[in-house]
């Protein structure tokens, strides 16, 4: 198991030590967003609706269990890490799917499908903040934009490829049984990725345990000396000192929320895209995003991290803007490419300056915060987005925008607010939040 016997900041940020523990970082975290992705976007619903024919409605609520529970609980799971240590939180996170995963396959009733899908977001929010503040504790200001877009490689990739990778076992499964003949422990083709989203989440937690060191540089002062353990109240201080960074999260999350659910329909019935045919288009895009975030990524360091939060933002509200204008399937690919850099420009340097401007010994909570901020604005804007785009339609004079596209507007307008709140709200050289 890998231990760091001087809890005190590396000296260099080109450090063996710190290179290793960050490599060790970013692929925990592909592992777990690569199980992630398997879990909740391939395996889940399908298995649902049409292993156990579950209604649409009711694969939407148990999916919906998950991301509440993530995002209501990352902020006090954050703040345990803060308290005992980052590895734990990583470690454990993972170690409740490696479960889930195949308790799912023995319950029946919607209500335990509920409690699993608790259960892991649980686990993810024990998870995020404290890798997160992890980077941070170890990595120097001016280099913290980079690492984090180092995470977010691997993150993307794990987005990526965690559809795709399911979809493979399960057919793989289905050939076996029914075209071969081929006898396997399974009740229906539909389960095999249960199974591969448990070994992911057991090697994740493997990597974690061997890799990651139990290091507590967050629990020192920069004299050295050990500080105290973080109060709760302390750590409601911190978070209530930054409501223009929660703002922020809040109003960018509550857009993407607006068209996150509802971008595939609208792209299977505006273009006549097959279900197929959308994963196929969306994969070059996001391998290309995520490999041009290496570089992106480090645009916080270099031009400072509330220009690149903004430079991202703007481009952000500039492609959804072209989006509306255009309306052809290669502008929605080719903006929306554009929506997925503005993102890997913004995302890094956002988490190096919250990650900055706060105590140490809080990191863990005010990410997950921030993270709580994220989540409870995607859950309130995923519902409104399926109510906009069913039953809402907007005529001004001449201008018409039907309902499949005022999600769109919506969307825009929110991260338009989101940029113009990063101008006019957060300082270039903020004070520390404590």
């Amino acid at each position: 198991m890998a231990t760091l016997t001087t809890p005190t900041e590396p000296s260099s940020p080109q450090s063996p030590e710190v290179r290793r523990l960050l490599l060790s970082v970013v692929v925990v975290a592909g592992l777990a967003e690569l199980a992630y992705s398997v879990m909740n976007i391939s395996a889940m619903p399908v298995y649902l609706m049409f292993g156990l024919n579950y209604g649409a409605s009711l694969v939407a609520a148990i999916g919906t269990a998950f991301l509440i529970a993530e995002a209501l609980t990352k902020s006090p799971l954050g703040a345990l890490g803060d308290r005992i240590g980052r590895k734990w939180l990583i470690v454990g996170g993972p170690v409740i799917s490696v479960f889930t995963a195949l308790l799912t396959l023995v319950v029946r009733a919607p209500i335990s499908f509920v409690v699993l899908r608790v259960l892991d977001g649980l686990g993810a929010a024990a998870l995020w903040p404290s890798a997160l503040a992890l980077i941070s504790d170890v990595t120097p200001p001016e280099r913290r934009s980079q690492a984090m877009s180092m995470f977010n490689v691997t993150y993307l990739i794990g987005v990526a490829f965690g559809p795709q990778i399911g979809g493979l076992v399960d057919d793989a499964a289905r050939y076996l049984m029914q075209t071969r003949g081929i006898s396997l422990p399974l009740k229906s083709p539909y389960e095999a990725s249960f199974y591969l989203v448990s070994l992911l989440f057991a090697i994740t937690a493997l990597t974690a345990l061997i890799r990651i060191p139990d290091i507590r540089i967050h629990h020192r002062r920069e004299d050295g000396e050990l500080a105290a353990h973080p109060t709760v109240k302390e750590m409601l201080a911190s978070i209530r000192r930054i409501p223009e960074t929660l703002a922020i999260a809040f109003v960018t999350f509550f857009g993407i929320g607006l068209i996150m659910l509802i971008i595939k329909i609208f792209a299977m019935q505006q273009f006549n895209i097959s279900e197929r045919g959308f994963g196929a288009l969306l994969l070059p895009p996001a391998l290309l995003i995520a490999f041009a975030s290496i570089k992106l990524g480090t645009l916080g360091d270099k031009i400072g991290n509330i220009k690149a939060l903004r430079l991202g933002l703007g481009l952000c509200t500039a492609s959804m803007w072209a989006i509306l204008l255009l309306r052809t399937v290669w502008s929605l690919i080719i903006v929306g490419s554009l929506i997925g850099i503005g993102f890997v420009i913004a995302f890094p340097a956002w988490m190096a300056y919250i990650t900055t401007n706060c105590d140490s010994r809080h990191r863990g909570a005010v990410v997950g915060a921030v993270g709580t901020a994220q989540g409870v604005g995607a859950l309130l804007g995923a519902p409104l987005g399926g109510v906009l785009y069913q039953y809402v339609g907007l005529h001004i004079g001449r201008i018409t925008i039907s309902n499949h596209y005022m999600p769109f507007v919506a969307c825009t307008l929110c991260l338009g607010i989101a940029w113009l709140l990063s101008i006019f709200t957060v300082r270039d050289k903020p004070q520390r939040m404590i």
